[in-house]
């Protein structure tokens, strides 16, 4: 093992020692070189221009140099947060390379505005040459090709930042899709895949950042609803970044709803709500039917549309005609619904006959719809019900019986319901009506009812009525499939009534939980399925061969259960019916005796009982049971995303009648239909023509009304969800060792300003040259090179040596006045200067031990920040 540290390694100490050495070596830095980095991390101001100062002269110092940690000066400033050093280092023109992006990344604000103002050199080819060829490596640098200022900026999502970079005029390349053959992702792809999916994650994260959606977007919402979606495809695709992605998703929809918050008023929440961005001039549309929140339910975030002012919204719209519905006790709720439930006809008539009027209009209440709609459908379900009863019985052996009064009385609703569904696919379009799964339901509850009446049209036909006994009836006979279809049609009737739950806070949440358990079932199903084939291929080969004819019952439906594997069919039934334990055990017996044929059989019977009943069904109960957990750790923005969605379906305008009364042709449907008919056959191109242009520019003028609005009021929310966010950050953050760092730096850096204070006051003339040859603090290295040669030991005096020539002067004068003066005054000021300086030493020397209870007191919080974090 020793030689992959060191190849040449003596035998007599091989086996007691491992020898180690430095394999990648790197330059060791002079001493003036570590004093100057040392300077720089300490905050010496006075320090680190002296040594530019004296490299710029005697070039003994590469201000470009690192320490051991590849950090330069510049980098060691940013990271200790000393502003006054980083303007200091860039007006000697150090090399700058990444510090902008390391300024960004560290969240320095000042620094990265001096960064951004600082203008490159003129001799900048001739500065490289100063540079350690390391710092020019790209290999080396801690950021990727493909991260730029901004890019690290959203990353970090610091507004500030942001805001000044975004100033600057910069611009983020358009990440293409997963998919995309054009040449350049071709060729980016062929040199580094991996590279390129990374590139492509960092864009969509800047992207994401909800300070620059902010800032840039002139949409901040439809910017939010759009990549949310967006990255939500992405995370279905590319799988090995699944979870950033989903996490980026997640991001944009909860900013899409923090910046909802921020609304104040109502009339601020129906302008967002309410606006279009797809406003076309040419075509009077309703500027109050809540566009804005349709696209957040086709983008499917359910955080904004969760939102509790957005749900107020919708609240009082939906309880237009019962503004206190919500204070009235259950019973008296009850009764109401019932009411106006039982007289859903009549008000229906009313609509038919006149739309405008009172009754007319009450109707088209939302709510007043959805109890309309929910009694006939009530009633839909009640007539099913009798006609399952067979009231009238004569007509068993028939073989093409009429319809039934109470079939004839179904027909209308059948009717009805085919037209409301024509009607949605042809508003919405047949992609978004195939979105939705309750559509689906009904497209197939449609079909079954429409193949029931086929049938019983042909069998009418076919027979005539004619009579037979049922016994004898082929299989096929158009009545038999005609009535199977009726009861599977029966069945999904009944279960539609399951969506109208989703109206209820105690039932919504239930019947979304059910949803998604069906889904968790569907991935049961297959990995079953192919469980199943595998052991009814094998059973079947095994026992094919022992098939046995018996003569009164064949099969497992027998009191006696015989040939269950003799065929593909007869096998998968009995591997079915096995789960639910309606197989004996005896089944894999055969009459010859061959033990080892029994023995195999009876071991694969065994062993497909053991998968499908101790690991696929238990694997079944927990996959049901995270859907249900999911949707109870969210049950309150699933089930209000939900009954929104039905809300929803009922505030469009259309549809006001229920079944069967919608098919009934209204005065205001024959006028539409002749009012178009007009305009399509017997109206001009030019009459057409000049009647767009005159109201093309009222509509123009109100749209631009509309969208000044709607900007106005994106100004004001976005400005409140900075504050908020700038506000939480500052709430969330606390006391971290970044603040620790930050106060011992500025402590460091209050000091060394002191010290320099002293030591650059005159006192006298010694003193003076004394304060300009040496820098800041006694026993520092940098010193200059004077012309004129100074005495080494007149550089070593300092205050204190400078009081006994001045004491011995003036007691040789002490007979003269003036001497005696001068004396005097001499006394007070040296007295002064020895008080300044005592203050000044023990200031510093609180200073030193403040310092060291702070490094302290960060320990003990890391260590308490640790201990949590394991508890």
């Amino acid at each position: 093992m020793s030689q992959l540290y060191y190849k040449n390694t003596d035998n007599s100490s091989y086996r007691d020692r491992i020898p180690l050495r430095i394999v990648r070596a790197e330059s060791e830095l002079s001493a003036l070189e570590r004093a100057y980095l040392g300077a720089v991390e300490k905050g010496d101001y006075a320090s680190v221009k002296q040594a530019l100062e004296e490299a710029e002269i005697y070039f003994r110092i590469n201000i470009n140099c690192i320490d051991p940690l590849g950090r330069t000066a510049l980098l060691i400033a940013i990271e200790n947060e000393n502003l006054e050093i980083i303007e200091l280092l860039l007006s000697f023109n150090v090399y700058v390379g990444d510090a902008l992006l390391h300024a960004i990344r560290k969240e320095v604000v000042g620094a990265v505005e001096l960064l951004i103002n600082h203008k490159k050199p003129h001799g900048e080819k001739k500065l490289r040459s100063m540079v350690p060829p390391i710092l020019l490596d790209k290999q080396f640098s801690d950021f990727t090709p493909d991260i730029t200022p901004i890019i690290l900026a959203a990353h970090t999502n610091n507004y500030e930042i942001i805001k000044l970079i975004v100033q600057r005029g910069v611009s983020i390349p358009q990440p293409h899709a997963v998919r995309c053959n054009c040449v350049e992702c071709m060729s980016n792809s062929d040199v580094d895949v991996l590279r390129h999916s990374r590139s492509r994650l960092n864009i969509y994260k800047a992207l994401a950042s909800p300070s620059l959606i902010a800032i840039s977007s002139e949409d901040p919402f439809l910017t939010a609803f759009q990549l949310s979606w967006e990255l939500g495809e992405l995370s279905t695709v590319e799988n090995e970044f699944k979870s950033e992605y989903e996490e980026l998703s997640h991001m944009c929809k909860q900013f899409a709803k923090d910046l909802l918050d921020q609304t104040r008023s109502s009339k601020e929440l129906q302008i967002i709500l309410n606006y279009r961005d797809d406003i076309n001039p040419l075509q009077n549309e309703n500027n109050t039917d809540l566009a804005r929140l349709k696209l957040a339910i086709k983008y499917c975030q359910k955080e904004f549309v969760a939102q509790p002012n957005c749900q107020q919204l919708l609240a009082s719209r939906w309880y237009d005609e019962f503004p206190g519905w919500r204070r009235r006790p259950w019973p008296g709720k009850l009764i109401t619904c019932i009411f106006i439930g039982l007289l859903f006809p009549l008000l229906s008539i009313f609509y038919l006959i006149s739309p405008k009027c009172r009754y007319g209009l009450f109707i088209r209440k939302p709510f007043i719809k959805f109890i309309c709609h929910t009694a006939s459908y009530l009633t839909f379900l009640f007539l099913l019900f009798l006609a399952s009863q067979h009231i009238a019985s004569a007509t068993r052996n028939i073989q093409g019986p009429p319809p039934t009064k109470v079939e004839w009385m179904i027909l209308p609703w059948v009717l009805g319901f085919i037209w409301t569904e024509i009607k949605q696919m042809w508003d919405s379009g047949f992609k978004d009506y195939i979105d939705d799964w309750w559509n689906l339901m009904d497209f197939i509850m449609n079909s079954l009812y429409l193949a029931t009446i086929s049938l019983k049209i042909v069998a009418y036909a076919k027979y005539n009525g004619g009579k037979c006994c049922r016994d004898s009836w082929e299989m096929w006979h158009p009545t038999l499939v005609a009535e199977a279809l009726f009861a599977i049609a029966n069945i999904f009737s009944s279960l539609r009534l399951i969506c109208l739950f989703t109206a209820n806070s105690h039932l919504g949440p239930l019947q979304i939980s059910l949803g998604r358990m069906l889904l968790d079932i569907l991935k049961f199903l297959f990995i079953y399925c192919l469980v199943l084939l595998a052991f009814a291929n094998g059973l079947n080969q095994l026992y094919f061969y022992y098939e046995t004819k018996e003569d009164k019952c064949h099969g497992i439906r027998c009191d006696r259960q015989n040939n269950a594997f003799s065929t593909l069919f007869e096998t998968l039934q009995s591997l079915f019916w096995s789960i639910f334990g309606l197989i004996s055990l005896y089944v894999t017996n055969v009459k010859p005796k061959h033990e080892f044929t029994e023995f195999v059989g009876s071991t694969m019977f065994g062993t497909y009982n053991v998968i499908s009943l101790v690991v696929l069904l238990n694997m079944l109960i927990a996959m049901m049971n995270n859907s249900y957990q999911h949707i109870a750790d969210h049950a309150d923005i699933e089930w209000k995303f939900a009954r929104t969605k039905l809300w929803m379906s009922y505030f469009e305008e259309g549809g006001t009648l229920p079944a069967p009364f919608n098919i009934i042709p209204s005065p205001k449907s024959v006028y539409y239909l002749f009012r178009w008919m007009k305009k399509f056959f017997f109206e001009r191109t030019s009459i057409k023509r000049l009647e767009t242009f005159e109201t093309l520019g009222r509509r123009a003028a109100e749209n631009v009304r509309l969208n000044h609005e709607y900007q106005e009021v994106l100004k004001n929310l976005v400005k409140r969800y900075v504050a908020a966010m700038i506000r939480d950050a500052k709430t969330e953050e606390g006391l971290t060792e970044d603040n620790f760092k930050e106060l011992k730096q500025d402590i460091s850096s209050f000091r060394y300003e002191v010290l320099g204070m002293m030591s650059g006051k005159p006192q006298g003339g010694v003193a003076g040259i004394v304060a300009s040859s040496t820098l800041a603090y006694p026993g520092n290295p940098f010193k200059y090179s004077p012309k004129f040669p100074i005495d080494e030991p007149q550089l070593k005096l300092n205050v204190f040596d400078m009081t006994t020539p001045t004491l011995q002067s003036g007691a040789a004068t002490t007979t003269s006045s003036v001497g005696s003066n001068r004396q005097a005054n001499g006394s007070v000021v040296l007295s002064r200067q020895l008080q300044t300086e005592k203050v000044i030493v023990e200031f510093l020397q609180k200073v030193d031990k403040d310092i060291q209870e702070i490094e302290h007191s960060r320990k003990d919080h890391t260590e308490e920040v640790k201990n949590g974090m394991k508890d």
